[in-house]
């Protein structure tokens, strides 16, 4: 009975450390500066920038950037975006 118990637990801890092997496979590997500018990327991403007509903070991610005038302007929405350029025509 010991021997079957035990059996089990060495087949259960095998089989998770193959599936972790395996899965370390699929994924990139990368060097130290690869993951300092995936870091810098992600982090720049995530900056929340205020929406020049709303004031609401939006993430990068997510907001939607456009350049008017030469700047660049993060919004909230479309329609901020098309608001934002009839009351400030170029």
């Amino acid at each position: 009975m010991y021997r079957l118990i035990l059996v089990v637990l060495l087949l259960t801890v095998l089989y998770f450390l193959l599936r972790q092997m395996f899965r370390g496979f699929k994924t990139p590997v990368r060097n130290g500066r690869e993951k300092a500018a995936a870091r810098v990327q992600d982090e720049e991403q995530d900056q929340m920038i205020e929406d020049p007509v709303c004031h609401i903070f939006v993430p990068k991610r997510i907001g939607i950037i456009e350049t008017i005038g030469g700047r660049e302007y993060c919004f909230c929405s479309q329609e901020c975006a098309v608001r934002f350029r009839i009351e400030h025509p170029v």
